[in-house]
């Protein structure tokens, strides 16, 4: 009988407060179960920010059904806080949406934390590696 062993490393998630970012858990699910990683969910929202209380509880229950621990925290600096996750708990993956421009604290985690491997989610669910680490505009024809 084969043993299971929890992994040193971790497949990361991030989402924000919006019932959407289920797909990006659901995805994020997918590389955990191919890398063989533990998995994790994260929302870091600045210090007093308003959230949206149903959909981080939706999205709770949605980590727990994909067998992940979901972590909710507030910071004033939500870029370090999540570099700092990322640092202590050994994540070699991390998934995220769609970055909102240039600017975006995903493309800058993107281009600093050259030993962690980035995918993105679209809003069909597709699953994108990020490979230039450049943020390039998505093109959406409504």
């Amino acid at each position: 009988m084969e043993s299971k062993t929890p992994s040193v490393y971790t497949t990361l998630v991030l989402v924000t407060d919006q019932f959407e970012c289920e797909r990006i858990i659901k995805a994020g699910r997918v590389i955990a179960d191919l890398s063989k990683t533990s998995y994790a969910v994260l929302s870091v929202m600045h210090t007093g920010a308003r959230t949206n209380p149903a959909a981080l509880e939706h999205l709770f229950s949605v980590a727990k059904e994909y067998d992940a621990e979901m972590t909710i925290t507030f910071s004033d600096n939500p870029k370090s806080t999540i570099m700092h996750f990322i640092r202590d708990n050994k994540v070699i993956n991390a998934i995220t949406g769609i970055p909102g421009g240039e600017d975006s604290i995903l493309v800058k985690m993107w281009k600093k934390l050259l030993n962690v491997t980035f995918f993105t989610v679209g809003r069909n669910g597709e699953l994108h590696e990020v490979i230039d680490r450049e943020y390039h505009p998505v093109n959406i024809n409504i």
